[in-house]
């Protein structure tokens, strides 16, 4: 659009010589092309094309099963009746334990290490708690609800256990349900980065009642 502006806008005046040489309509008509062209092409050589793809379901699905090892990282945002808050995330999973780090300010807020029938919670003082189950010790002591079971495959797009999910056009999972201790969850993916394979999801909102969480993936590292 700048550059379809630029040309537009380009204006051409007389130009008078000793032999009264003056620029014709012809003329600027070429001239103009010749800008437009010119820009145009500058625009090509500075822009890289952008690779995607549709992915299959079956296969897309088999390959988010075989990705147990990655890292995520980007914006937590936590609205509630009771408080609100943004912070910024980093959960770094492998086959059979995961961390989660929540950061405000370059200060840890939150840092979660969760094994096998261990779960380790260190507070912004560094005083360390211990427990068994993820998403209890969390609520216990800050008061933040998450799945935090199921979130290590629904943070991938992978619908594991859900009462109920949705493919978008793409045979992505744009919707997913499932009712945990009484409560149903939503986790709505609203994009995905469709230039790897397998896509990944970037943008996604999960609700609970008057909960939301907002999750925004900023970059993602996969083994």
């Amino acid at each position: 659009m700048i550059l379809r502006n630029l040309v537009k806008n380009i204006t051409f005046t007389s130009v008078t010589s000793p032999l009264k040489n003056v620029v014709t309509a012809h003329q600027k008509k070429w001239l103009r092309a010749f800008f437009a062209l010119s820009l145009s092409l500058l625009a090509g050589c500075a822009q890289q094309p952008t690779v995607t793809h549709k992915a299959d379901w079956p296969l897309h699905q088999a390959q988010l099963k075989q990705l147990t090892n990655y890292h995520a990282q980007g914006v937590f945002g936590y609205i509630s009746p009771q408080q609100r808050v943004t912070l910024s995330f980093n959960w770094q999973n492998q086959p059979d334990d995961y961390q989660l780090i929540l950061t405000k300010m370059y200060k840890t807020i939150l840092k979660l290490d969760a094994r096998p029938n261990t779960v380790t919670l260190t507070d912004p003082d560094g005083k360390t708690y211990y427990g068994t189950n993820a998403a209890q010790l969390v609520q216990q002591l800050t008061g933040i609800s998450l799945p935090l079971q199921q979130m290590q495959d629904w943070l991938i797009g992978l619908p594991t256990g859900a009462d109920h999910y949705l493919l978008n056009k793409n045979d992505q999972v744009a919707f997913l349900t499932k009712k945990i201790a009484g409560r149903t969850w939503e986790m709505h993916y609203s994009t995905y980065d469709n230039t790897q394979v397998p896509s990944l999801p970037t943008l996604m909102t999960l609700k609970q009642g008057d909960l939301t969480i907002k999750i925004k993936v900023s970059q993602w590292k996969t083994a």
